[in-house]
């Protein structure tokens, strides 16, 4: 989130502004640090064919923080996001990639009210403008798709950091499970999640 007013322009889903994707992988190098919540992880998992236990083992580590937050992983030289394709620049995962991802180069100034600053961190060559709503939603909608549960996911967070560092590595560990990995991808993925961090906040 950005706090600091002086010398941004604020955006809102009408704004128009000069952004486009010229696939130059600027974005997906140099990461380790890309935050991914439990709805991200069961997508993706979804997407993948694969079980929330192996995507989380194979594809994320463990954020250095007082929050049970998970970032992808990653690799290479280059420190590549393990989603993004070396060959084509393109990502792996692109229909269903995270937040973070989605709203790139743009920064939340306040998402509950859809607010945002321009980062300006995309290389452009091009002079394409657009609305910051078609940027953010495209084909895929996945930031409105997204917002209620990802700012769910915020409160979270942070009504669980002030307990965090006084758990035991048992416990951790048990909330990280009941968070990312023990789910049933054939049912409603958001209710599942939804439900999860309402009973791991009551057990305060």
């Amino acid at each position: 989130m950005v706090d600091d007013l002086d010398n941004v322009d604020i955006l809102n889903l009408k704004s128009k502004i000069h952004i486009d994707c010229e696939i130059c992988d600027k974005c997906c190098i140099n990461r380790g640090d890309l935050k991914i919540t439990p709805i991200n992880v069961l997508e993706i998992s979804k997407y993948l064919k694969i079980e929330p236990k192996e995507f989380v083992e194979k594809y994320t580590n463990p954020a250095d923080s007082n929050k049970p937050e998970l970032l992808i992983k990653a690799v290479g030289e280059k420190n590549r996001c393990i989603f993004n394709d070396e060959t084509t620049a393109k990502c792996k995962i692109q229909k269903v990639k995270p937040m973070q991802c989605v709203v790139f180069p743009l920064v939340p100034f306040n998402l509950d009210f859809d607010l945002f600053v321009n980062s300006n961190q995309c290389p452009l060559k091009s002079n394409k403008t657009m609305t910051v709503n078609k940027w953010l939603n495209g084909n895929n909608k996945i930031y409105k798709k997204h917002k209620a549960i990802y700012l769910k996911w915020i409160n979270f967070l942070e009504e669980i950091n002030p307990y965090w560092i006084n758990f035991s590595a048992e416990r951790k560990e048990e909330i990280i499970e009941l968070l990312y990995i023990k789910y049933n991808l054939k049912l409603d993925l958001y209710k599942q999640v939804e439900k999860r961090m309402e009973e791991i906040i009551s057990s305060f």
